[in-house]
Protein backbone atom coordinates (compact mmCIF):
# COMPACT_ATOMS: atom_id res chain seq x y z
CA UNK A 1 0.00 0.00 0.00
CA UNK A 2 1.34 3.41 -0.97
CA UNK A 3 0.98 5.03 2.43
CA UNK A 4 3.29 2.55 4.10
CA UNK A 5 0.66 1.81 6.73
CA UNK A 6 -0.47 -1.76 7.00
CA UNK A 7 -4.22 -2.42 6.89
CA UNK A 8 -4.28 -4.60 9.98
CA UNK A 9 -7.43 -6.70 10.17
CA UNK A 10 -9.27 -6.61 13.47
CA UNK A 11 -12.71 -7.42 14.86
CA UNK A 12 -15.15 -4.80 16.02
CA UNK A 13 -16.29 -4.81 19.55
CA UNK A 14 -17.86 -3.68 22.73
CA UNK A 15 -16.93 -1.34 25.50
CA UNK A 16 -16.55 -2.94 28.94
CA UNK A 17 -16.68 0.33 30.87
CA UNK A 18 -20.43 0.23 31.44
CA UNK A 19 -22.57 -2.56 32.77
CA UNK A 20 -25.02 -2.28 29.86
CA UNK A 21 -23.70 -0.14 27.03
CA UNK A 22 -25.35 0.19 23.67
CA UNK A 23 -22.55 -2.00 22.34
CA UNK A 24 -24.14 -4.91 24.20
CA UNK A 25 -27.37 -4.67 22.22
CA UNK A 26 -28.69 -7.94 20.91
CA UNK A 27 -28.88 -7.18 17.20
CA UNK A 28 -31.33 -8.86 14.83
CA UNK A 29 -30.71 -7.65 11.26
CA UNK A 30 -33.85 -7.13 9.19
CA UNK A 31 -32.02 -6.69 5.87
CA UNK A 32 -29.54 -9.52 5.28
CA UNK A 33 -29.00 -11.57 2.15
CA UNK A 34 -26.60 -13.85 0.32
CA UNK A 35 -26.32 -15.43 -3.11
CA UNK A 36 -24.93 -14.73 -6.56
CA UNK A 37 -27.01 -12.23 -8.54
CA UNK A 38 -26.81 -12.30 -12.33
CA UNK A 39 -26.32 -8.56 -12.77
CA UNK A 40 -23.50 -7.74 -10.32
CA UNK A 41 -20.76 -9.22 -8.19
CA UNK A 42 -22.10 -10.78 -4.99
CA UNK A 43 -22.01 -8.83 -1.74
CA UNK A 44 -22.21 -11.98 0.39
CA UNK A 45 -21.90 -14.94 -1.97
CA UNK A 46 -22.67 -17.59 0.63
CA UNK A 47 -24.33 -18.05 3.98
CA UNK A 48 -20.89 -18.56 5.51
CA UNK A 49 -19.75 -15.12 4.27
CA UNK A 50 -22.89 -13.56 5.76
CA UNK A 51 -22.20 -15.24 9.12
CA UNK A 52 -18.59 -14.02 9.14
CA UNK A 53 -19.80 -10.48 8.45
CA UNK A 54 -22.31 -10.75 11.29
CA UNK A 55 -19.63 -11.97 13.67
CA UNK A 56 -17.33 -9.06 12.82
CA UNK A 57 -20.08 -6.50 13.43
CA UNK A 58 -21.51 -8.20 16.52
CA UNK A 59 -24.89 -9.20 15.03
CA UNK A 60 -26.58 -12.16 16.69
CA UNK A 61 -29.24 -12.99 14.07
CA UNK A 62 -30.34 -11.91 10.62
CA UNK A 63 -33.20 -12.36 8.23
CA UNK A 64 -31.68 -13.53 4.94
CA UNK A 65 -33.06 -13.94 1.44
CA UNK A 66 -31.47 -15.31 -1.73
CA UNK A 67 -30.57 -12.42 -4.05
CA UNK A 68 -30.61 -14.81 -7.01
CA UNK A 69 -34.36 -14.19 -6.87
CA UNK A 70 -33.76 -10.72 -8.37
CA UNK A 71 -33.97 -12.47 -11.74
CA UNK A 72 -34.87 -16.04 -10.84
CA UNK A 73 -37.98 -17.98 -9.91
CA UNK A 74 -39.04 -17.36 -6.30
CA UNK A 75 -39.72 -20.97 -5.32
CA UNK A 76 -36.42 -22.13 -6.83
CA UNK A 77 -34.52 -19.33 -5.07
CA UNK A 78 -36.23 -20.19 -1.79
CA UNK A 79 -35.25 -23.83 -2.19
CA UNK A 80 -31.59 -22.88 -2.57
CA UNK A 81 -31.88 -20.56 0.43
CA UNK A 82 -33.28 -23.24 2.72
CA UNK A 83 -30.78 -25.85 1.56
CA UNK A 84 -27.76 -23.60 2.07
CA UNK A 85 -28.85 -22.55 5.55
CA UNK A 86 -29.39 -26.20 6.46
CA UNK A 87 -25.90 -27.18 5.27
CA UNK A 88 -23.91 -24.21 6.65
CA UNK A 89 -22.36 -24.79 10.09
CA UNK A 90 -23.59 -22.30 12.64
CA UNK A 91 -26.42 -20.97 10.45
CA UNK A 92 -29.28 -22.67 12.28
CA UNK A 93 -30.98 -20.22 14.61
CA UNK A 94 -28.85 -17.28 13.42
CA UNK A 95 -29.93 -17.04 9.77
CA UNK A 96 -33.72 -16.80 9.59
CA UNK A 97 -35.08 -17.62 6.11
CA UNK A 98 -36.84 -14.77 4.32
CA UNK A 99 -38.78 -16.39 1.48
CA UNK A 100 -39.36 -14.51 -1.75
CA UNK A 101 -43.06 -14.14 -2.59
CA UNK A 102 -44.52 -13.36 -6.01
CA UNK A 103 -47.91 -13.42 -7.67
CA UNK A 104 -46.45 -15.97 -10.09
CA UNK A 105 -46.66 -18.60 -7.37
CA UNK A 106 -50.47 -18.57 -7.51
CA UNK A 107 -50.38 -19.79 -11.12
CA UNK A 108 -47.60 -22.37 -10.79
CA UNK A 109 -49.41 -25.70 -10.42
CA UNK A 110 -49.15 -26.51 -6.72
CA UNK A 111 -47.16 -23.30 -6.15
CA UNK A 112 -49.12 -22.07 -3.15
CA UNK A 113 -48.90 -25.45 -1.44
CA UNK A 114 -45.14 -25.62 -2.06
CA UNK A 115 -44.71 -22.07 -0.78
CA UNK A 116 -46.62 -22.83 2.42
CA UNK A 117 -44.50 -25.95 2.86
CA UNK A 118 -41.34 -23.86 2.50
CA UNK A 119 -42.55 -21.53 5.25
CA UNK A 120 -43.18 -24.48 7.54
CA UNK A 121 -39.86 -26.14 6.68
CA UNK A 122 -37.95 -22.93 7.37
CA UNK A 123 -40.05 -22.19 10.44
CA UNK A 124 -40.35 -18.66 9.18
CA UNK A 125 -42.93 -15.92 8.82
CA UNK A 126 -40.61 -13.59 6.93
CA UNK A 127 -41.39 -12.96 3.25
CA UNK A 128 -39.69 -10.69 0.71
CA UNK A 129 -41.34 -9.12 -2.34
CA UNK A 130 -38.97 -8.76 -5.32
CA UNK A 131 -40.11 -6.98 -8.46
CA UNK A 132 -38.31 -9.09 -11.07
CA UNK A 133 -37.83 -7.20 -14.31
CA UNK A 134 -40.08 -4.35 -13.09
CA UNK A 135 -43.11 -6.34 -14.24
CA UNK A 136 -44.56 -7.45 -10.90
CA UNK A 137 -46.56 -5.72 -8.18
CA UNK A 138 -47.13 -6.38 -4.52
CA UNK A 139 -50.87 -6.51 -5.15
CA UNK A 140 -50.41 -9.57 -7.37
CA UNK A 141 -49.24 -11.46 -4.27
CA UNK A 142 -52.69 -11.22 -2.65
CA UNK A 143 -53.82 -14.81 -3.46
CA UNK A 144 -50.57 -16.22 -2.07
CA UNK A 145 -50.61 -14.11 1.08
CA UNK A 146 -54.27 -14.90 1.66
CA UNK A 147 -53.49 -18.62 1.49
CA UNK A 148 -50.70 -18.39 4.11
CA UNK A 149 -52.31 -15.71 6.25
CA UNK A 150 -52.85 -18.19 9.07
CA UNK A 151 -49.05 -18.60 9.31
CA UNK A 152 -48.77 -14.94 10.43
CA UNK A 153 -46.49 -13.67 7.64
CA UNK A 154 -44.85 -10.28 7.42
CA UNK A 155 -43.43 -8.90 4.17
CA UNK A 156 -40.31 -6.87 3.46
CA UNK A 157 -40.45 -4.54 0.46
CA UNK A 158 -37.52 -2.56 -0.89
CA UNK A 159 -38.69 1.03 -1.33
CA UNK A 160 -38.95 1.76 -5.04
CA UNK A 161 -39.58 -1.86 -6.01
CA UNK A 162 -43.27 -1.11 -6.36
CA UNK A 163 -45.30 2.15 -6.36
CA UNK A 164 -46.16 3.69 -3.01
CA UNK A 165 -49.86 3.38 -3.83
CA UNK A 166 -49.40 -0.37 -4.27
CA UNK A 167 -47.93 -0.60 -0.77
CA UNK A 168 -50.68 1.51 0.79
CA UNK A 169 -53.44 -0.45 -0.98
CA UNK A 170 -51.95 -3.82 -0.03
CA UNK A 171 -51.57 -2.72 3.60
CA UNK A 172 -55.26 -1.79 3.62
CA UNK A 173 -56.22 -5.16 2.11
CA UNK A 174 -54.18 -7.07 4.72
CA UNK A 175 -54.22 -4.93 7.89
CA UNK A 176 -52.94 -7.88 9.95
CA UNK A 177 -49.86 -8.37 7.73
CA UNK A 178 -46.98 -6.02 8.61
CA UNK A 179 -45.12 -4.51 5.65
CA UNK A 180 -41.51 -3.48 6.34
CA UNK A 181 -39.99 -0.89 4.01
CA UNK A 182 -36.29 -1.50 3.42
CA UNK A 183 -33.38 0.41 1.86
CA UNK A 184 -34.81 3.82 2.72
CA UNK A 185 -32.44 6.50 1.51
CA UNK A 186 -32.98 10.24 1.93
CA UNK A 187 -35.03 10.68 -1.25
CA UNK A 188 -37.41 8.01 0.05
CA UNK A 189 -38.08 9.68 3.38
CA UNK A 190 -41.25 11.62 2.67
CA UNK A 191 -42.80 8.79 0.63
CA UNK A 192 -42.08 6.20 3.29
CA UNK A 193 -43.24 8.43 6.13
CA UNK A 194 -46.44 9.16 4.25
CA UNK A 195 -47.12 5.45 3.74
CA UNK A 196 -46.52 4.86 7.45
CA UNK A 197 -48.86 7.74 8.27
CA UNK A 198 -51.65 6.20 6.20
CA UNK A 199 -51.27 2.58 7.30
CA UNK A 200 -50.34 1.49 10.85
CA UNK A 201 -49.12 -1.90 9.58
CA UNK A 202 -46.36 -0.25 7.51
CA UNK A 203 -42.96 -0.27 9.27
CA UNK A 204 -39.40 0.70 8.29
CA UNK A 205 -35.88 -0.63 8.76
CA UNK A 206 -32.75 1.47 9.20
CA UNK A 207 -29.97 0.02 7.01
CA UNK A 208 -29.77 2.97 4.58
CA UNK A 209 -31.57 5.50 6.81
CA UNK A 210 -28.74 8.03 7.08
CA UNK A 211 -30.85 11.20 7.48
CA UNK A 212 -29.85 13.55 10.32
CA UNK A 213 -30.95 11.99 13.63
CA UNK A 214 -33.16 9.76 11.50
CA UNK A 215 -33.79 7.02 14.07
CA UNK A 216 -35.03 9.45 16.72
CA UNK A 217 -37.12 11.29 14.13
CA UNK A 218 -38.87 8.10 13.02
CA UNK A 219 -39.49 7.07 16.63
CA UNK A 220 -40.95 10.49 17.42
CA UNK A 221 -43.52 10.26 14.63
CA UNK A 222 -44.36 6.54 14.58
CA UNK A 223 -43.05 4.92 17.76
CA UNK A 224 -40.17 2.51 18.24
CA UNK A 225 -42.51 -0.43 17.57
CA UNK A 226 -42.48 0.46 13.87
CA UNK A 227 -38.72 0.80 13.38
CA UNK A 228 -36.38 -2.16 12.84
CA UNK A 229 -32.60 -2.38 12.70
CA UNK A 230 -30.89 -3.39 9.42
CA UNK A 231 -27.38 -3.15 7.96
CA UNK A 232 -27.37 -2.86 4.13
CA UNK A 233 -24.28 -3.57 1.99
CA UNK A 234 -21.24 -5.11 3.64
CA UNK A 235 -19.39 -1.87 2.85
CA UNK A 236 -21.81 0.00 5.15
CA UNK A 237 -20.09 -1.80 8.01
CA UNK A 238 -21.57 -0.58 11.31
CA UNK A 239 -23.19 2.64 10.09
CA UNK A 240 -26.66 1.60 11.21
CA UNK A 241 -25.31 0.19 14.49
CA UNK A 242 -23.71 3.52 15.38
CA UNK A 243 -26.85 5.44 14.40
CA UNK A 244 -28.93 3.23 16.69
CA UNK A 245 -26.40 3.15 19.52
CA UNK A 246 -26.14 6.95 19.66
CA UNK A 247 -29.74 7.87 18.83
CA UNK A 248 -31.41 10.08 21.43
CA UNK A 249 -34.08 7.58 22.41
CA UNK A 250 -34.67 5.50 25.53
CA UNK A 251 -32.87 2.22 26.11
CA UNK A 252 -36.22 0.42 25.94
CA UNK A 253 -36.87 1.92 22.52
CA UNK A 254 -33.35 1.00 21.43
CA UNK A 255 -33.90 -2.62 22.41
CA UNK A 256 -37.17 -2.77 20.48
CA UNK A 257 -35.46 -1.54 17.33
CA UNK A 258 -32.34 -3.67 17.83
CA UNK A 259 -34.18 -6.98 18.17
CA UNK A 260 -37.48 -6.76 20.05
CA UNK A 261 -39.70 -5.95 17.09
CA UNK A 262 -38.27 -8.75 14.97
CA UNK A 263 -38.46 -11.14 17.92
CA UNK A 264 -42.18 -10.36 18.05
CA UNK A 265 -42.73 -10.65 14.30
CA UNK A 266 -40.80 -13.91 13.96
CA UNK A 267 -42.21 -15.40 17.14
CA UNK A 268 -38.72 -16.18 18.49
CA UNK A 269 -36.27 -14.59 20.92
CA UNK A 270 -32.79 -13.27 20.21
CA UNK A 271 -30.28 -14.44 22.77
CA UNK A 272 -27.02 -12.73 23.58
CA UNK A 273 -24.13 -14.71 22.14
CA UNK A 274 -20.50 -14.37 23.15
CA UNK A 275 -19.51 -15.07 19.55
CA UNK A 276 -21.48 -12.02 18.44
CA UNK A 277 -19.60 -9.64 20.76
CA UNK A 278 -15.90 -9.66 19.83
CA UNK A 279 -13.44 -7.18 21.32
CA UNK A 280 -12.47 -4.22 19.18
CA UNK A 281 -10.40 -1.07 18.91
CA UNK A 282 -10.46 2.08 21.01
CA UNK A 283 -12.20 4.46 18.58
CA UNK A 284 -15.03 2.05 17.82
CA UNK A 285 -15.52 1.29 21.52
CA UNK A 286 -15.83 4.99 22.27
CA UNK A 287 -18.27 5.49 19.43
CA UNK A 288 -20.59 2.74 20.65
CA UNK A 289 -20.28 3.85 24.27
CA UNK A 290 -21.43 7.37 23.34
CA UNK A 291 -18.10 8.95 24.23
CA UNK A 292 -16.01 11.53 22.32
CA UNK A 293 -13.39 9.88 20.13
CA UNK A 294 -10.43 11.68 21.67
CA UNK A 295 -8.61 12.30 18.36
CA UNK A 296 -8.66 15.34 16.07
CA UNK A 297 -11.74 14.96 13.87
CA UNK A 298 -12.40 17.51 11.13
CA UNK A 299 -15.56 17.14 9.07
CA UNK A 300 -14.74 18.30 5.54
CA UNK A 301 -18.28 18.16 4.15
CA UNK A 302 -21.17 19.82 5.96
CA UNK A 303 -24.26 21.81 4.96
CA UNK A 304 -26.48 24.40 6.58
CA UNK A 305 -29.96 25.30 5.47
CA UNK A 306 -33.37 24.08 4.38
CA UNK A 307 -33.70 21.03 2.15
CA UNK A 308 -36.39 20.26 -0.40
CA UNK A 309 -35.81 16.51 -0.09
CA UNK A 310 -34.68 15.46 3.38
CA UNK A 311 -37.17 14.83 6.19
CA UNK A 312 -35.60 16.96 8.93
CA UNK A 313 -36.73 18.23 12.31
CA UNK A 314 -34.97 21.57 11.77
CA UNK A 315 -34.82 23.13 8.31
CA UNK A 316 -33.59 26.58 9.38
CA UNK A 317 -29.87 27.40 9.59
CA UNK A 318 -30.21 29.12 12.96
CA UNK A 319 -31.83 26.07 14.53
CA UNK A 320 -29.33 23.72 12.91
CA UNK A 321 -26.22 25.39 14.32
CA UNK A 322 -26.79 24.52 18.04
CA UNK A 323 -28.00 21.04 17.04
CA UNK A 324 -24.84 20.40 15.03
CA UNK A 325 -22.61 21.77 17.80
CA UNK A 326 -24.28 19.50 20.34
CA UNK A 327 -23.62 16.39 18.24
CA UNK A 328 -20.07 17.52 17.38
CA UNK A 329 -19.35 17.86 21.09
CA UNK A 330 -20.76 14.40 21.81
CA UNK A 331 -18.68 12.83 19.05
CA UNK A 332 -15.61 14.95 19.60
CA UNK A 333 -15.55 16.63 16.18
CA UNK A 334 -13.32 19.68 16.44
CA UNK A 335 -14.42 21.43 13.23
CA UNK A 336 -16.96 21.22 10.41
CA UNK A 337 -16.76 23.01 7.06
CA UNK A 338 -20.16 24.06 5.72
CA UNK A 339 -21.61 25.18 2.46
CA UNK A 340 -25.07 26.74 2.50
CA UNK A 341 -27.98 24.96 0.86
CA UNK A 342 -29.56 28.31 0.04
CA UNK A 343 -26.29 29.26 -1.68
CA UNK A 344 -26.28 25.98 -3.61
CA UNK A 345 -29.94 25.95 -4.58
CA UNK A 346 -30.66 29.67 -4.97
CA UNK A 347 -28.67 32.89 -5.00
CA UNK A 348 -25.08 31.86 -4.21
CA UNK A 349 -23.95 35.35 -3.18
CA UNK A 350 -26.76 35.86 -0.67
CA UNK A 351 -26.47 32.29 0.58
CA UNK A 352 -22.72 32.59 1.09
CA UNK A 353 -23.17 35.85 3.01
CA UNK A 354 -25.77 34.20 5.24
CA UNK A 355 -23.58 31.25 6.22
CA UNK A 356 -20.58 33.51 6.75
CA UNK A 357 -22.61 35.66 9.14
CA UNK A 358 -23.97 32.69 11.08
CA UNK A 359 -20.62 30.97 11.64
CA UNK A 360 -18.76 34.12 12.78
CA UNK A 361 -19.37 33.44 16.50
CA UNK A 362 -17.94 29.94 16.11
CA UNK A 363 -14.45 30.55 14.77
CA UNK A 364 -12.35 27.41 15.15
CA UNK A 365 -15.42 25.17 15.16
CA UNK A 366 -17.04 26.18 11.85
CA UNK A 367 -15.62 27.21 8.50
CA UNK A 368 -17.28 27.48 5.09
CA UNK A 369 -16.89 26.83 1.41
CA UNK A 370 -18.12 29.55 -0.91
CA UNK A 371 -20.63 28.05 -3.34
CA UNK A 372 -19.63 28.93 -6.91
CA UNK A 373 -22.47 28.43 -9.38
CA UNK A 374 -21.06 29.66 -12.70
CA UNK A 375 -24.50 30.78 -13.85
CA UNK A 376 -23.96 33.67 -11.39
CA UNK A 377 -20.23 34.15 -12.08
CA UNK A 378 -20.57 37.86 -12.86
CA UNK A 379 -22.02 38.45 -9.39
CA UNK A 380 -19.62 36.12 -7.57
CA UNK A 381 -16.21 37.01 -8.96
CA UNK A 382 -16.06 40.59 -7.56
CA UNK A 383 -16.86 39.22 -4.08
CA UNK A 384 -14.12 36.59 -3.82
CA UNK A 385 -11.40 38.76 -2.29
CA UNK A 386 -13.82 40.04 0.35
CA UNK A 387 -14.98 36.56 1.26
CA UNK A 388 -11.53 34.99 1.37
CA UNK A 389 -10.13 37.81 3.49
CA UNK A 390 -12.11 36.02 6.22
CA UNK A 391 -10.09 33.04 7.53
CA UNK A 392 -13.35 31.13 8.09
CA UNK A 393 -13.91 31.01 4.32
CA UNK A 394 -11.55 28.21 3.29
CA UNK A 395 -12.49 27.02 -0.22
CA UNK A 396 -15.13 26.49 -2.89
CA UNK A 397 -18.07 24.12 -3.21
CA UNK A 398 -19.45 22.85 -6.56
CA UNK A 399 -22.73 21.04 -7.18
CA UNK A 400 -22.61 20.61 -10.93
CA UNK A 401 -25.04 17.71 -11.23
CA UNK A 402 -27.76 19.73 -9.53
CA UNK A 403 -27.03 22.87 -11.52
CA UNK A 404 -26.93 20.91 -14.79
CA UNK A 405 -23.64 22.62 -15.62
CA UNK A 406 -20.71 20.29 -16.43
CA UNK A 407 -17.59 20.80 -14.36
CA UNK A 408 -15.72 21.42 -17.62
CA UNK A 409 -17.83 24.52 -18.39
CA UNK A 410 -15.45 27.43 -19.19
CA UNK A 411 -17.39 29.71 -16.85
CA UNK A 412 -15.68 27.88 -13.96
CA UNK A 413 -12.20 28.87 -15.14
CA UNK A 414 -11.85 32.11 -13.07
CA UNK A 415 -12.77 30.11 -9.96
CA UNK A 416 -10.19 27.40 -10.78
CA UNK A 417 -7.56 30.10 -11.32
CA UNK A 418 -8.41 31.76 -8.00
CA UNK A 419 -8.24 28.46 -6.11
CA UNK A 420 -4.94 27.60 -7.80
CA UNK A 421 -3.43 31.00 -7.02
CA UNK A 422 -4.35 30.82 -3.33
CA UNK A 423 -3.86 27.02 -2.91
CA UNK A 424 -7.47 26.48 -1.83
CA UNK A 425 -9.51 23.27 -1.64
CA UNK A 426 -12.46 22.82 -3.98
CA UNK A 427 -15.09 20.34 -2.79
CA UNK A 428 -16.79 18.97 -5.91
CA UNK A 429 -19.89 16.80 -5.69
CA UNK A 430 -18.80 13.82 -7.80
CA UNK A 431 -20.92 11.10 -9.33
CA UNK A 432 -20.99 9.00 -12.47
CA UNK A 433 -22.56 10.82 -15.42
CA UNK A 434 -21.96 13.74 -17.70
CA UNK A 435 -21.82 16.60 -15.17
CA UNK A 436 -19.26 15.84 -12.45
CA UNK A 437 -17.84 12.38 -12.99
CA UNK A 438 -14.36 12.32 -11.37
CA UNK A 439 -12.49 11.74 -14.63
CA UNK A 440 -14.05 14.88 -16.11
CA UNK A 441 -11.74 16.92 -13.86
CA UNK A 442 -8.55 15.38 -15.26
CA UNK A 443 -7.66 18.39 -17.40
CA UNK A 444 -8.55 20.83 -14.64
CA UNK A 445 -6.32 19.35 -11.94
CA UNK A 446 -3.51 18.84 -14.43
CA UNK A 447 -3.69 22.51 -15.39
CA UNK A 448 -4.17 23.87 -11.84
CA UNK A 449 -1.80 21.84 -9.70
CA UNK A 450 -1.79 24.13 -6.67
CA UNK A 451 -5.45 23.70 -5.76
CA UNK A 452 -6.72 20.66 -3.85
CA UNK A 453 -9.70 18.91 -5.46
CA UNK A 454 -11.84 16.99 -2.98
CA UNK A 455 -14.02 14.45 -4.77
CA UNK A 456 -17.17 14.63 -2.64
CA UNK A 457 -18.75 11.20 -2.13
CA UNK A 458 -15.69 9.63 -3.81
CA UNK A 459 -17.53 9.32 -7.11
CA UNK A 460 -20.78 7.84 -5.76
CA UNK A 461 -21.43 4.40 -7.29
CA UNK A 462 -19.12 1.63 -8.45
CA UNK A 463 -18.02 3.32 -11.70
CA UNK A 464 -17.52 6.66 -9.99
CA UNK A 465 -15.42 5.09 -7.21
CA UNK A 466 -13.16 3.46 -9.79
CA UNK A 467 -12.64 6.82 -11.51
CA UNK A 468 -12.06 8.57 -8.17
CA UNK A 469 -9.41 6.05 -7.14
CA UNK A 470 -7.61 6.42 -10.47
CA UNK A 471 -7.65 10.21 -10.17
CA UNK A 472 -6.29 10.17 -6.61
CA UNK A 473 -3.44 7.89 -7.64
CA UNK A 474 -2.59 9.89 -10.79
CA UNK A 475 -2.74 13.42 -9.36
CA UNK A 476 -1.11 14.58 -6.11
CA UNK A 477 -3.77 17.31 -5.69
CA UNK A 478 -6.84 15.02 -5.84
CA UNK A 479 -8.41 13.59 -2.68
CA UNK A 480 -11.34 11.31 -1.88
CA UNK A 481 -14.00 12.47 0.61
CA UNK A 482 -16.02 9.82 2.43
CA UNK A 483 -19.60 11.02 2.98
CA UNK A 484 -22.34 9.58 0.77
CA UNK A 485 -19.92 6.99 -0.59
CA UNK A 486 -22.17 4.14 0.56
CA UNK A 487 -23.88 3.79 -2.82
CA UNK A 488 -21.03 1.63 -4.11
CA UNK A 489 -20.47 -1.99 -3.15
CA UNK A 490 -16.73 -1.24 -3.28
CA UNK A 491 -15.39 -1.55 0.27
CA UNK A 492 -13.19 1.19 1.66
CA UNK A 493 -10.74 -1.47 2.78
CA UNK A 494 -10.14 -2.24 -0.90
CA UNK A 495 -9.95 1.45 -1.85
CA UNK A 496 -7.29 1.98 0.83
CA UNK A 497 -5.17 -0.73 -0.75
CA UNK A 498 -5.23 1.19 -4.04
CA UNK A 499 -5.07 4.78 -2.75
CA UNK A 500 -2.66 6.25 -0.15
CA UNK A 501 -4.29 6.89 3.20
CA UNK A 502 -3.05 10.47 2.94
CA UNK A 503 -5.44 11.03 0.00
CA UNK A 504 -8.68 10.39 1.96
CA UNK A 505 -10.58 12.93 4.09
CA UNK A 506 -13.55 12.42 6.37
CA UNK A 507 -16.92 14.11 5.80
CA UNK A 508 -20.52 13.51 6.85
CA UNK A 509 -22.87 15.74 4.79
CA UNK A 510 -24.40 16.92 8.08
CA UNK A 511 -26.82 18.44 8.91
CA UNK A 512 -28.56 16.50 6.18
CA UNK A 513 -26.83 13.16 6.84
CA UNK A 514 -26.57 11.73 10.33
CA UNK A 515 -23.08 12.18 11.78
CA UNK A 516 -23.28 8.95 13.77
CA UNK A 517 -24.31 6.89 10.70
CA UNK A 518 -21.47 8.27 8.56
CA UNK A 519 -18.91 8.16 11.37
CA UNK A 520 -19.82 4.60 12.36
CA UNK A 521 -19.33 3.47 8.78
CA UNK A 522 -15.74 4.77 8.80
CA UNK A 523 -14.75 3.80 12.35
CA UNK A 524 -15.85 0.21 11.76
CA UNK A 525 -13.62 -0.30 8.74
CA UNK A 526 -11.51 -3.43 9.02
CA UNK A 527 -8.29 -1.42 9.33
CA UNK A 528 -6.02 -0.28 12.15
CA UNK A 529 -6.43 2.90 14.14
CA UNK A 530 -3.26 4.35 12.60
CA UNK A 531 -5.05 4.29 9.25
CA UNK A 532 -8.19 5.96 10.60
CA UNK A 533 -6.59 8.85 12.49
CA UNK A 534 -5.17 10.68 9.41
CA UNK A 535 -8.47 10.27 7.58
CA UNK A 536 -10.46 11.71 10.49
CA UNK A 537 -8.58 14.99 10.67
CA UNK A 538 -4.90 15.19 9.86
CA UNK A 539 -5.24 15.00 6.09
CA UNK A 540 -7.71 17.87 5.88
CA UNK A 541 -5.65 19.96 8.30
CA UNK A 542 -2.72 19.58 5.92
CA UNK A 543 -4.84 20.68 2.95
CA UNK A 544 -6.09 23.79 4.77
CA UNK A 545 -2.56 24.69 5.84
CA UNK A 546 -1.51 25.10 2.19
CA UNK A 547 -3.56 28.29 1.83
CA UNK A 548 -1.72 31.39 0.63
Amino acid sequence: MRSGRRLRRRPLGTCKRRERTTAHLRLFDANGSFGNPATSAPDCATAAVRLAHMDRLGIARSLVWNVEATQGNPLAANRRLLDEIAHTPGAAGRLVPELVVSGLIAYEGDGIERFAAQMKEGRTRALRFVNVGSRLTLGQCAPVVQAVRHLKPFILVKWGETPAADIVDFAALFPDVPLILTDLIWVCGIGAFDAMRQRPNVLMETSWWHTWEGVAHAVKHFGAERVLFGTGYRCHNSAAIAALARAEITQEQRELIAHGNLDRLTGSATEERAAARPSGDRLWQRCLAGEPLGVDTLDAHGHLGPSAGYVLENQDERAQIPAVLRVMDKVGESMMIFSGLQALHGSPAEGNDLVRELIKPHAGRFAMYAAFNPIYAADLLPRLDGWFADPQVVGFKLLCGYWRVPVTDPRFEPMWEYADRHRLPVLMHSWSGDMDSPAMARGIVGRHRNLSLLLGHSGGGDDGRAEAEAMAVEFPNVFLETCGSFCTTRRWEDTLKAVPVSKVVYGTDAAAHDIHWELGRILSLDVSEEVLVPILGQNMRRILARRQ
